[in-house]
């Protein structure tokens, strides 16, 4: 298996189209948070169904988002997939630049929006069932600052290096608790697939954050 892209940047026109389509950007975070999984495992997480499922898929394997993962596979008629990346990252082309980027560009930041607020009204109506703990830790939050270009690309980086550590923390802490070394062939109940823990003993829940920073005149 070839080591995932940490935080992949989208260029091309055709990727940004790709990723723009609703289901497949629930489909690639469904991954992303399971680590692995089958088409019918992702059907029930974005409640579509495993056909369909199946075919956006194909999709995201061609241009490079998911890739198979034989290694799981226990069964001949089931296929498991894995994440080729650990997110991606793009930038609104400038308005003299191809003007087929930077409509790609803007429907997949669209789409982005979209699931992110999505997301965020769902905490809102599930917030009770978590108990105090996790709506004490959970954080909504805004802030206007003064600065430069540099220092708000300055910024990102940093925050980005932040959470950077706190992933690498979870994996460092689930790599140590299945110990790699007995840890072969297809997912068992008691070597689960990766991001379907079979008891949560260390308290981690998954986690959405989403940032947005970017300059406005009053």
């Amino acid at each position: 298996m070839a080591a995932r892209q940490p935080n992949r940047r989208l260029d091309d026109v055709q990727d940004l189209r790709v990723m723009a389509h609703p289901l497949r950007v629930r489909l690639y975070y469904a991954m992303i948070a399971l680590e692995a999984a089958t088409a019918s495992r992702l059907a029930e997480s974005v409640n579509e169904s495993p056909a369909l499922v199946s075919y956006h898929l194909r999709q995201l394997r061609e241009h490079g988002f998911v890739e198979e993962a034989p290694d799981l596979v226990s069964d001949r008629r089931e296929r498991w997939w894995r994440p080729a990346t650990d997110g991606f990252r793009f930038a609104l082309p400038e308005a003299d630049d191809v003007p087929e980027a930077r409509a790609a560009a803007v429907a997949l930041q669209r789409t982005a929006l979209a699931n992110q607020l999505e997301r965020l009204e769902s905490w809102r109506d599930e917030q009770p069932s978590w108990g105090t703990e996790w709506s004490q830790a959970a954080v909504s939050s805004d802030v206007m600052l003064r600065l430069t270009a540099a220092e708000l690309a300055a910024m990102n980086d940093e925050l980005h290096a932040v959470l950077r550590a706190y992933r690498e923390r979870a994996r460092d802490d689930a790599r140590a608790a299945t110990d790699p070394a007995t840890r072969s062939g297809p997912p068992t109940e008691e070597h689960p697939a990766p991001g379907e823990s079979a008891d949560a003993a260390d308290g981690r829940e998954h986690v959405f954050l989403f940032l947005h920073a970017f300059p406005f005149r009053p």
